[in-house]
């Protein structure tokens, strides 16, 4: 018996400090939540302590070294998840989406196609998860946005069709999720001023949807500053403000 009340108790003690990265992710702090997440040492923690650190990375830095020191560090964690649990579809999406921001940052080609090829593959792996849709989607528009139509297309084949269907897919396959939404309309604002009507309609759709977690209120802001200039018609402030919302678009 007394075996297993200090099973028990080791068990509740452990359960309560996997919550604290959690719960620190969820209130949006997310140096805490990195570094409880490392202490914690589990797959699921030191994905949230990657997911942390490029929140900061893409939101919160506007020095470029900074910013790729943090994505490093990141895709650390998710390595280090993925020692633990080799087929964690989080995982593997998480390591792509980090080595996507490599990619943005250093405008490199060959790191642009193991985005994309990770990306795929997570789809492949969970045709239900709509971050992976949004992610391929994100893949393409953020290509032509960095590098023009013509050469994301000839370079890297990127499609705007694929991003725009792939976005769509993922409002289907996890229509409660605010981002999704919110990086859809910001996306879109970035390549054209004619998408303002539907931009428009996608951030009204976003606020309606709450916040579950620190990133997702990070977005939800960013909607509640761009929403307002479509909806008085200054599309070009909206553009502005949408290209500073998008990951690193704070950098000096």
């Amino acid at each position: 018996m007394k075996k297993y009340v200090v099973a028990l108790l080791l068990s509740m003690t452990a359960q309560a400090a996997s919550a604290t990265a959690l719960d620190q992710f969820r209130d949006g702090h997310f140096a805490e939540a990195a570094a409880a997440g490392r202490s914690e040492a589990t797959a699921s923690s030191l994905i949230l302590a990657g997911r942390s650190t490029l929140t900061i990375a893409g939101f919160e830095t506007s020095d470029k070294a900074k910013a790729a020191a943090l994505i490093d560090a990141a895709a650390r964690d998710f390595d280090a998840a993925l020692a633990k649990a080799p087929t964690n579809n989080e995982a593997l999406l998480q390591k792509a989406m980090a080595i996507g921001y490599r990619a943005k940052l250093s405008k490199s080609p060959g790191l642009a196609r193991e985005t994309r090829q990770l990306m795929e593959a997570a789809v492949t792996r969970e045709p239900n998860n709509g971050l992976a849709w949004a992610s391929v989607a994100g893949w393409h528009a953020g290509a032509i946005s960095t590098l023009g139509k013509f050469v994301a297309g000839t370079v890297l084949g990127a499609n705007l069709g694929t991003a725009i269907k792939d976005f769509d897919t993922a409002l289907t396959k996890d229509p409660r999720n605010p981002v999704h939404r919110v990086f859809y309309a910001l996306t879109l604002l970035d390549l054209d001023s004619d998408n303002a009507p539907r931009a428009a309609a996608l951030l009204r759709e976003a606020d309606k949807l709450p916040a579950r977690d620190g990133y997702e209120a990070i977005l939800k802001r960013g909607s509640a500053q761009v929403l307002p200039l479509l909806e008085r018609g200054d599309v070009k402030a909206a553009r502005l403000a949408a290209r500073r919302l998008l990951p690193f678009g704070t950098l000096a």
